[in-house]
């Protein structure tokens, strides 16, 4: 899967640049009241743009595209619906944002409700610039699908590079005289170059950025109308993410930044290796339905699934048992200390256990998305976002704290997951399920050498990442990590696994 390793290897890169661009905001403010209300605040946006951009949006409108594709080989359809989806984009996005701004002290009363009026100003400060990027990842990610659902993945991956350079750079210059201030035109600067980067893309296809002032279409029409469900899916998933943060705001101060940090590291995996396969597979899918090939659809689902497994199980497992020395040294420097990296790699643990588990959920929802099904996912989403939130709030007044919110995760993926693996398989042959069970097994025992491998050195090596980054610190990370690659790797050739076949494998039939 040459596409697919393009996108990871891709968003690899973004999200090393989206670790230093957290690392900056750990030296330069720590895990203080003030990196609390910078977190809290920028994942309003930044959670948003799943609803009007990268996911219900993209969710709707790459299946549409794909079935003009399918349906008009001149393209003309195609391109009308690219330039119609812009203009509706400004439709709804610009008076939304021009509310967001005048109520901004309401909103942040609801979503951010920090305890002291000073905490309180500075968010609404930063909302009023931070809800302007919304627009801007909007219309990337109109881009960005254009380019996926022809088969071309570099651009859009590197894409979000230029956010985190930009941030990165403008928090260097400007913090010192503008403090969390600093971040504004980074943010703003940074959506702004992902669009200029896809233009020149998005002109050799032959598609236009120009509006249309009739925009109205049926192929529109028809991606409002998945775009509908999508959106409720979507926003149930938001209100859950934000819901995390809101409780995390009214706990210790410390709670919310250790929560975003730990998000931070678990979102490279989950946006490395599960997105990827995602991005590559789901336009397939959505293909291969418009033809109504469900055999086909069915066949790369379970290919999806299996990559999946082989992917995020190891890495859930290497990102728990390395938890501590990943944050250690990547955050631990100036105001950030270890007792901060202990708070947050311990939310990490708990949200890398789930790891798999959140791939099998997104990933299952993609398929019946691509089978124009949008009410099973949202069903399920209900079931996911209350499992959630009510073991969430339960074990957060405990004395798990902010780690209680990551437990509250792991539950509402594994129930979600659950529920749509029985749904998908309804009119599948149960036997391929048994087979798909096998290989996730094999997958995880394979993993016991390295479980083992860490207990067994952590006496000898002791706590080596207690001062941070060092040389010997780094070295040692290096050392263990390869070796535990060699050992999963080992264990997979043991027990009868050859991952180059499966990489090779296309899908299909089942």
């Amino acid at each position: 899967m040459a596409d697919t390793a393009i996108v990871g290897v891709a968003t690899f890169a973004s999200r090393l640049m989206g670790f230093a661009r957290n690392a900056v905001v750990g030296a330069l403010f720590g895990q203080t009241w003030k990196a609390d209300v910078l977190n809290v605040v920028f994942n309003i946006p930044f959670n948003l743009r799943k609803l009007v951009a990268e996911g219900a949006m993209s969710t709707a409108f790459i299946p549409v595209l794909s079935r003009t594709m399918e349906e008009d080989a001149t393209g003309l359809r195609s391109r009308e619906l690219v330039r119609s989806m812009l203009s509706f984009q400004i439709l709804i996005l610009v008076p939304l944002i021009v509310l967001a701004v005048v109520f901004a002290p309401a909103i942040m009363a609801l979503l951010a409700p920090f305890d002291t009026a000073e905490k309180q100003n500075l968010a609404v400060d930063l909302f009023r610039w931070f809800i302007l990027y919304l627009f801007l990842i909007s219309w990337s990610a109109v881009l960005m699908g254009v380019e996926n659902t022809h088969q071309r993945f570099l651009i859009p991956a590197i894409s979000p590079i230029l956010f985190s350079i930009a941030v990165i750079v403008s928090l260097l210059l400007l913090a010192p005289t503008m403090g969390v201030y600093a971040q504004i035109p980074g943010v703003l600067i940074g959506g702004i170059l992902p669009i200029l980067l896809q233009w020149y893309g998005i002109r050799k296809l032959g598609y236009s950025m120009v509006p249309r002032l009739r925009f109205i279409t049926p192929d529109l029409k028809a991606m409002v109308k998945k775009w509908g469900p999508a959106l409720t899916v979507s926003g149930i998933a938001l209100l859950n993410q934000q819901i995390s943060m809101t409780l995390a705001a009214t706990l210790p101060e410390g709670s919310a930044s250790a929560l975003s940090n730990a998000i931070v590291f678990w979102q490279l995996p989950a946006g490395v290796l599960s997105a990827s396969v995602v991005t590559v597979f789901f336009p397939r899918m959505s293909r291969q339905a418009a033809r109504r090939d469900w055999q086909a659809t069915s066949g790369t689902m379970v290919q999806g699934l299996e990559l999946q497994a082989l992917l995020l199980i190891p890495a859930g497992v290497l990102m728990a048992l390395f938890a501590e020395p990943i944050i250690g040294l990547a955050f631990q420097r100036g105001q950030f200390t270890f007792e901060n990296t202990v708070l947050a790699a311990r939310v990490l643990f708990w949200l890398s256990s789930g790891l798999f588990l959140s791939g099998v959920f997104n990933f299952l929802q993609r398929f019946f998305y691509a089978k124009g099904d949008y009410k099973t996912p949202f069903r399920v989403s209900i079931v996911w976002a209350l499992t959630d939130v009510t073991v969430s709030v339960i074990l957060m007044n405990t004395s798990l704290g902010v780690v209680g919110l990551a437990v509250g995760s792991v539950a509402g993926f594994a129930v979600g997951a659950l529920v749509l693996l029985v749904l998908a398989w309804q009119n599948l042959p149960w036997r391929r399920l048994g087979i798909l069970g096998w290989f996730v097994f094999r997958v995880a025992l394979a993993l016991v050498p390295v479980v083992i491998a860490w207990d067994a050195a952590l006496p000898w090596t002791g706590i080596w990442w207690k001062d941070g980054m060092t040389w010997t610190s780094f070295a040692f990370l290096i050392l263990e990590g390869l070796v535990s690659l060699v050992l999963y790797g080992v264990g997979l050739l043991l027990l009868g696994i050859r991952p180059w076949k499966l990489w090779k494998k296309e899908g299909g039939q089942l």
